[in-house]
Order: structure tokens, then C-alpha cells, then sequence
């Protein structure tokens, strides 16, 4: 008969494994278990491929995070540019060709270069006086945002809603069309 003893040690845990370990070790540590070597074998496995599990699943919300993290700091930076007026903002993210299509009839696949301009000369024409977001999806299925952009237009104020939807593109996240109508 083996009987297992748990002695105090410090261990980096997820915060989600730390309340069953925390039991675990008050459980252990009162009350001292009786068990057969096997069972004992039994139990290290046990707890071996428990932590194994909980890595996985550590590194796995980790880049689900990330890759979360990424598509909210595009829709951010979006906003801003749209903001302001500055397509430079959110520039970087156009994918190699973006779909646009503008309250102005512009409408085709442009390139990051042609997107830049287009956009630019929309918003020099349509003067923005506020836009946001009001819906945002950071899913990694297919990450999108829906906004309210009120512009100025000759004088009259108006409201357009607004779509950008993202892909990926290898490794990194690419706006591939800007709607706005």
C-alpha cells in the first residue's frame, strides 16, 4: 500500500484549473488516501493528462484570443480613420484586391493602392462628422462590423450605414470589403 502525502509546492496554473487543484490539494493534504500501486499508477496518469489537457487548452483561448485581439484592432483602427477622415488609419489592412462598394455608385474590386484613393476621395467629398460602430462580430469564422457614418454632403448632413467584413489572409487579418450605402 502506497499512502500519498501532498507536500506544499507553488505551480503556475490556468485561473480555470486553479479552484479544482486548490480542492484537490486541501482534499489530499487532509485526508491521506490508501491505494494500491497500481491505483496509484492510475491516479499519476490521471493527473499527468490532465495537465497535458489543460495546456492545450491554455495555447488554444490564447490564439483564439490573439487572433481576436487582431480583428478588434482593425475594426478600431477603421473607426478611427473613418473618424477623422484619414484612410491612412486603416490603409494597412486592405487585402491585395478589396471589394468597395459607395453611396456615390463607385462599386468593383480595387487593389490596396486603388482602394487607398477611392476611399480618400469619398471621404474628401463626404465629410465625416461621426462614425460607429453598433455592431461588431470578432468570430474567426468570418469577422465583420456594421456602422452608422453620418458625413456631411454640400451642406446636408446625412447618415449611411456602413459593412466591412475581414479574411485572412496567411497569417494576418485583411479588410476585404467596405460597403457604404
Amino acid at each position: 500500500m502506497v499512502i500519498i502525502k501532498v507536500s506544499l509546492f507553488s505551480i503556475e496554473l490556468p485561473f480555470k484549473s486553479y479552484v479544482f487543484y486548490s480542492l484537490l490539494f486541501i482534499l489530499s493534504a487532509t485526508i491521506p488516501i490508501k491505494m494500491s500501486k497500481n491505483n496509484y499508477i492510475i491516479l499519476l496518469v490521471i493527473i499527468l493528462f490532465n495537465f497535458i489537457g489543460i495546456n492545450e487548452i491554455s495555447s488554444a483561448e490564447s490564439s483564439s484570443n490573439s487572433a481576436q485581439n487582431e480583428i478588434s484592432k482593425i475594426f478600431l483602427k477603421f473607426e478611427n480613420g473613418m473618424n477623422t477622415g484619414a484612410v491612412k488609419e486603416f490603409s494597412l489592412f486592405f487585402d491585395t484586391e478589396t471589394y468597395i462598394s459607395l453611396e456615390n455608385g463607385v462599386s468593383s474590386y480595387f487593389s490596396k493602392n486603388q482602394s487607398y484613393y477611392v476611399l480618400k476621395e469619398f471621404l474628401s467629398n463626404y465629410k465625416p462628422i461621426r462614425f460607429k460602430f453598433i455592431r461588431i462580430s470578432d468570430s474567426e469564422d468570418q469577422p465583420f462590423a456594421v456602422g452608422q457614418f453620418t458625413y456631411s454632403l454640400n451642406g446636408m448632413r446625412s447618415t449611411s450605414q456602413v459593412f466591412v467584413s475581414l479574411k485572412r489572409n496567411g497569417t494576418a487579418w485583411k479588410i476585404s470589403q467596405i460597403t457604404i450605402n
